[in-house]
């Protein structure tokens, strides 16, 4: 009953700097917000078309199309989706899914500090200290990071499994799914966090063991947009244009260091406040000063030393000196800012704050909620959105996006000549040969068409080309040339005198097949396993 009313709480408090967005219909404005409006609608019209694993964004690129989301993390959207299907607006559905990560968060951070500390107070503390850390208000309010947001709910989650594998093993393996699904970078991020926290804290081989299997289950059950966002990613421009602009979002360690209450542009880097918390810094100073006196328990001190490496490494990677790193590991280019490892301090200095319990004055019970209350208080200022609200007049615009809904090339296919700027005059029209065009039709990833070609012809579809696409005369494959100088990047096709009924398709790559095969085996097999064990206990 204790533990009930601590979640109630921490509900109660997290609801505080989310409930301001729903006093008003309009949008926070936020760096990404617009964005990820239009990716939410294409994501839904996706979804409903039929793609039951979306890849393709039909509509957007003037109506080229482009490979979105085989590239681009798809649980945020996946949730947004279930709150459109309600009927809910865009808008409105934006700010949900916002607002349900962040309780979630708090919510799963104190479940597992309890699990991990056994202590309702340290989890209290612990959980409060995530939940208001500064960048989690400026990733909500500030720049509307759709995807990191998730990540920051399903890490302590993660953690809460591999707190108790045996009973949560499922659990583990399905949430760490979840987390790599939620975004690029963060979720490899906090992948590896959750892979030391298997070698510091795991009682036993066998227990370590266990959680490395229920990993390596998630890393399969996700495989389905991973295995394809990597070994496709050669076929955009996303490294050509990503791969210096770590270069200028180095921040000055002072800035990490000092508060920053109202969001001052003094106090921020590429437009964004990287302070870690004046109370977080307070919990990194406390640790320190406990190991050096060597006032811990063995047990204590494994968790001091397990977060301060990783802060340090984080602190490390955000500062100019790391340039060389960045430069000579081409997987640190993917995450873009360095900055973005304050989420993970974040996460790092919330559980050095259980430190703050050995001084004996926050042994009572007014000092201790004294200290809550500053820490929550701290920052009140992001509780209101900083940049304002938007009005949003008309979804429409959203519903019907012209453009890719990317900043840095991230999802342009390498043949084509770069983003589409204006929308074709025709679908489907003949670049070589005499035919007739009729009956076009398109629902998503399906195009079909009649033609009456009076000499041998060759159509164009003015759809951008990604491997998988196929096209059926008469149903029979015909080859795609998708390499034409007249029609850079799109699908150009032979069609044979006379009339012919033709469907355009997007199947599957290999490599696409092959990891939606291992997903789905992962799925039906630990199934199975959960089925048998149930039946093995009944009887």
């Amino acid at each position: 009953m204790k533990s009930f009313k601590h979640y109630l709480l921490i509900l109660a408090i997290s609801v505080l700097p989310v409930a301001t967005v729903f006093f008003t219909p309009d949008l926070p404005h936020t760096h990404d917000g617009p964005v990820h409006l239009a990716r939410m609608a294409a994501y839904y019209k996706a979804l409903t078309a039929g793609q039951i694993f979306p890849r393709w964004a039909s509509d957007l690129n003037y109506g080229y199309g482009m490979p979105l989301f085989n590239f681009i993390y798809q649980l945020p959207y996946l949730i947004a989706s279930v709150f459109l299907f309600l009927n809910t607006s865009l808008v409105l559905s934006f700010k949900y899914t916002l607002a349900l990560s962040y309780l979630l968060s708090g919510i799963f951070m104190f479940a597992f500090a309890k699990a991990f500390w056994k202590d309702d107070k340290k989890a209290l503390l612990v959980a409060l200290f995530y939940q208001f850390a500064p960048f989690r208000l400026v990733e909500l309010f500030v720049r509307g990071s759709f995807g990191e947001i998730y990540t920051y709910a399903l890490l302590p989650l993660v953690l809460l499994g591999l707190t108790q594998i045996r009973a949560y093993f499922i659990l583990t393996s399905v949430a760490s799914a979840l987390l790599i699904i939620s975004h690029n970078s963060m979720s490899l991020i906090f992948f590896g966090v959750c892979v030391l926290f298997v070698f510091f804290f795991a009682k036993t081989a066998k227990l370590r063991a266990l959680s490395f299997i229920a990993l390596i289950c998630g890393l399969l059950l996700s495989a389905w947009y991973w295995l394809p966002a990597i070994m496709e990613h050669r076929y955009t421009y996303g490294d050509l244009f990503m791969k210096d602009m770590y270069r200028d979002h180095f921040a000055p360690i002072w800035q990490f260091i000092l508060p920053n209450f109202i969001n001052s542009p003094l106090l921020q880097t590429g437009g964004v406040s990287v302070q870690w918390g004046i109370f977080h810094i307070g919990a990194v100073f406390l640790s320190l000063v406990f190991i050096v006196r060597n006032k811990l328990s063995a047990s204590e001190k494994t968790v001091a030393i397990f977060s301060l490496i990783l802060t340090t490494g984080s602190l490390f990677f955000m500062l100019y000196p790391s340039i060389y790193f960045w430069k000579t590991i081409p997987i640190l280019r993917q995450f873009q800012f360095p900055w973005r490892l304050v989420g993970l301090a974040g996460f790092t200095t919330s559980l050095l704050s259980v430190y703050y319990l050995s001084l004996p004055i926050f042994h009572k019970t007014k000092a201790f909620t004294l200290l809550l209350t500053l820490v929550v208080l701290s920052t009140s200022y992001y509780w209101l959105p900083p940049l304002g609200f938007d009005q949003v007049r008309d979804e429409s615009q959203y519903w019907n996006y012209p453009l890719n809904t990317t900043y840095f090339g991230e999802t342009d296919v390498i043949w084509s000549a770069g983003p589409a700027k204006a929308y074709p005059k025709e679908r489907v029209e003949v670049a070589e040969g005499k035919a007739v065009i009729s009956a076009f039709t398109q629902k998503s990833i399906v195009q079909t068409l009649q033609v009456n070609a009076t000499t041998n012809a060759t159509l164009v579809s003015h759809t951008q080309y990604f491997p998988g696409w196929r096209v059926f005369v008469d149903n029979n494959k015909v080859p795609i040339q998708f390499q034409n100088a007249n029609w850079r990047g799109l699908i150009t096709f032979p069609v044979p005198t006379g009339q012919h009924t033709i469907h355009i398709k997007l199947g599957k790559t290999k490599v696409q097949f092959i990891s939606e095969i291992l997903s789905l085996s992962t799925l039906i097999l630990m199934t199975g396993v959960v089925l048998w064990r149930r039946v093995g206990r009944t009887t």
